[in-house]
């Protein structure tokens, strides 16, 4: 899945939110997903506690990572995924 082809900005808890129910609705079914950054801005952490986080809090850590793969992230995206 492609962030840009789900959201177009990545600072704002509404957009994290669409990101949230979008992945939620993946990995309801079962299956992981490669969450592609590539042309994305470096996310928020509003954003992220709207998407991650509250995967994260429905699934728990370890069923996120099994489940949530972040590709094709720049060293800046990836600072902010780490906290």
């Amino acid at each position: 899945i492609k962030l840009n082809d789900i959201v177009t900005e990545t600072y704002s808890n509404s957009a994290g939110y669409k990101l949230y129910i979008e992945l939620k609705s993946h990995v309801s079914q079962g299956s992981p997903v490669e969450l592609s950054f590539l042309g994305s801005t470096p996310p928020s952490s509003s954003f992220l506690n709207s998407s991650f986080g509250s995967m994260i809090e429905e699934f728990g850590l370890e069923r996120f990572k099994a489940l949530i793969k972040p590709v094709d992230i720049s060293s800046s995206q990836a600072t902010m995924l780490r906290h």
